[in-house]
């Protein structure tokens, strides 16, 4: 015997989905428009934008990435629309984002696998 689906099933975890995603800490701190303190892989500094309503993009060159982002424990989960999670950990009021890219956090995020963003617009209160 098959179970049968509703047609509201998909509108149901929409809802959850939007639900745990506006769920977390204020993310007033750290909304605004991030740089890159270093260029990234040879390619230019990467622009990170975080709106306050949890929208945010990751611009490098001409190349732009949509994500939804909440702030967890202190940290800014990014989220990517494949379903990617990357975790930056804030320092000095969110003027500085680190972002361990190594695929593996690492608490002292590593130089040759960190990107260092410092805001260069906006800021939260």
């Amino acid at each position: 015997m098959t179970a049968r689906r509703h047609p509201w099933t998909p509108l149901v975890w929409v809802l959850v989905s939007l639900a745990w995603l506006g769920c977390g800490e204020s993310r007033a701190p750290y909304v605004g428009t991030y740089r890159s303190e270093l260029p990234y892989g040879g390619q230019g500094h990467v622009e990170l934008v975080l709106k306050e309503n949890g929208d945010g993009t990751w611009t490098l060159q001409h190349t732009s990435l949509r994500f939804k982002w909440k702030v967890e424990k202190g940290q800014i989960w990014l989220y990517t629309r494949e379903g990617g999670i990357i975790i930056a950990t804030p320092s000095e009021g969110g003027r500085r984002l680190n972002l361990d890219m190594s695929g593996t956090w690492h608490p002292s995020c590593p130089v040759e696998h960190c990107i260092i963003f410092t805001r260069v617009s906006g800021g939260g209160g």
